[in-house]
């Protein structure tokens, strides 16, 4: 039934609980902020306790261009719904331009072009003709496997500004509004994600630049034709390792409202980032069908010179405070 529903669905967007591990799909204006380049890879199942549950995988680059302004990013994402039924794959490019605005103040702005396809996966799905009266299924159906696969192209813009303890960003998807679908065709809506924080550095009895204690506050907005989502969350980094706690709800009337609960936990090592997510349901579905698990592993090379405090004003600062994962 869900991957029937899906096929007139408004919306195929996965979100992701460490959402700044997977930064270049929250915002393409990220690509280049913080480090020189990155390799990510994420793994999301969600509502494991249903028979086929929807598993995300994505990997994801970005590579920030040595002295100038300029930074580029790509994320793969693979996205199967129930029992093999509904498959995605998308391909996005993004470019991403960084700037100083002022001596405390800096913008990132990103493009971003997605290449995606829709198809039936049949291996899976069992049609009347394959059942007789003792429960046995023949390995064929007569059914006509009718739908082709459906590609369409997307365009996204985003940007963020940032200084030395908060940043803000906004992200508008699917400019371009493309037709997607199999029998019949809908045109995918727009998605606005908001997203603000702020970091409060605490002390930590150790020399500057050995170790970091600070706690951060964000809150992510998504909105998308008749959907919305509010993100509430809180972050604490006493490096190397980092604890996240993040309430999502989904508003809605009655008593239909889902409410879960994101246990984030993460540790960094040098040039590698592990870090794992529990959703715990507190109400609505979530809660019934077991939440979501999520895995992330980021490579990087870090440029720690690029900072405001860097006495050279004319310095193109590339460093943003927005939590780990």
């Amino acid at each position: 039934m869900i991957c029937l529903c899906s096929l007139q669905a408004t919306g195929q967007d996965a979100h992701f609980t460490q959402q700044y591990a997977n930064r270049l799909y929250l915002n393409p204006a990220f690509s280049g902020l913080g480090r020189d380049w990155s390799v990510a890879v994420a793994h999301r199942n969600q509502w494991p306790s249903l028979n086929g549950s929807f598993i995300t995988n994505q990997v994801s680059a970005d590579y920030r261009f040595e002295g100038t302004k300029s930074a580029i990013g790509m994320v793969l994402q693979q996205d199967r719904a129930g029992i093999g039924g509904l498959q995605k794959l998308q391909a996005a490019l993004a470019y991403a331009y960084h700037t100083r605005l002022t001596e405390n103040l800096a913008l990132a702005a990103g493009l971003q072009t997605t290449i995606a396809s829709l198809r039936v996966n049949y291996d899976n799905l069992v049609f009347g003709d394959q059942l007789s009266d003792y429960g046995q299924t023949a390995l064929t159906s007569a059914e006509a496997n009718q739908f082709d696969p459906a590609n369409y192209v997307s365009f996204a813009v985003g940007s963020i500004l940032y200084n030395n303890n908060f940043w803000a960003g906004l992200n508008v998807a699917h400019l371009n509004q493309p037709n997607y679908g199999f029998d019949e065709t809908t045109r995918l809506p727009l998605r606005f994600v908001a997203n603000a924080g702020y970091k409060f550095y605490l002390s930590t009895g150790l020399r500057p630049g050995n170790a970091e204690f600070s706690i951060s506050t964000a809150l992510n907005l998504t909105h998308q034709q008749n959907f919305s989502r509010i993100d509430l969350a809180l972050y604490t980094i006493y490096s190397p390792l980092a604890l996240g706690v993040i309430y999502k709800v989904v508003p809605a009337t009655g008593t239909e409202q889902d409410q879960s609960l994101g246990i984030i936990a993460g540790v960094s090592l040098n040039r590698l980032r592990i870090g794992f997510s529990h959703d715990v349901g507190v109400k609505g579905f979530g809660r019934q069908a077991g939440g979501a698990n999520e895995i992330s592993l980021v490579f990087e090379q870090l440029n720690l010179n690029n900072l405001f405090t860097a006495r050279r004003l004319s310095k193109i600062n590339h460093n943003i405070v927005c939590p780990a994962f």
